[in-house]
């Protein structure tokens, strides 16, 4: 049983490791944005901008995105200028990206996502700077953030493991780890009825 807990512990402590968000932040009021980034695996990674509720009721978070989910053109863009800076300051890649378009979203969140080139795992800072933004995103809170660009398409052999870790527990370890509970448990339901009293 000891065992089965230490599997499940190690694996749990692996698929975090290797999953978490490299890095994200806030923006600032100005529109710069400087987070440290921590690449793990060799991934597809994309440059997320998020858009949170902030000061905005429901109602009115949901009316200004919706163009943003269509992709009008007319909406207006978000034009984001960002750098990659390894840590001796040296530039390891940069670019301007435009968003325009919600890629994915929930009750108080949308994100717009670019994918990036290519990155070597290791230590960087993402800085950057938005343009002028438009009216239509007044009231929000905007973050940045960099995660996979697929996050159901992984191609790194460390979470290849984890994905056959988590279906070896689903199947296998954590029936067996209940079924054992359950026995100890009757075992010692079973030991209190026979003492004598």
């Amino acid at each position: 049983m000891l065992f089965l807990m230490l599997w499940l512990a190690a694996s749990w402590l692996w698929s975090s490791y290797w999953t978490a968000v490299p890095g994200q932040g806030a923006v600032a009021a100005d529109g710069s944005f400087n987070l440290p980034l921590d690449i793990r695996p060799q991934e597809h990674w994309a440059l997320n901008l998020d858009l949170h509720r902030g000061s905005l009721s429901d109602a009115q978070f949901a009316h200004r995105t919706m163009l943003w989910k269509r992709g009008t053109p007319d909406i207006g863009v978000i034009t984001l200028h960002w750098r990659l800076l390894a840590n001796n300051g040296q530039q390891v890649a940069a670019g301007s990206d435009l968003f325009h378009r919600i890629d994915s979203w929930s009750a108080d969140t949308v994100s717009c996502s670019q994918p990036l080139p290519p990155i070597a795992p290791g230590r960087y800072r993402l800085v950057g700077q938005l343009d002028v933004v438009p009216a239509s995103v007044a009231g929000m809170d905007m973050a940045v953030a960099v995660r996979a660009a697929n996050g159901k398409a992984w191609k790194s052999w460390q979470i290849d493991l984890a994905w056959w870790m988590a279906l070896l527990n689903l199947l296998f370890v954590l029936p067996v780890s209940i079924l054992l509970l359950l026995i100890l448990l009757a075992n010692t339901l079973w030991r209190r009825r026979r003492r004598p009293h």
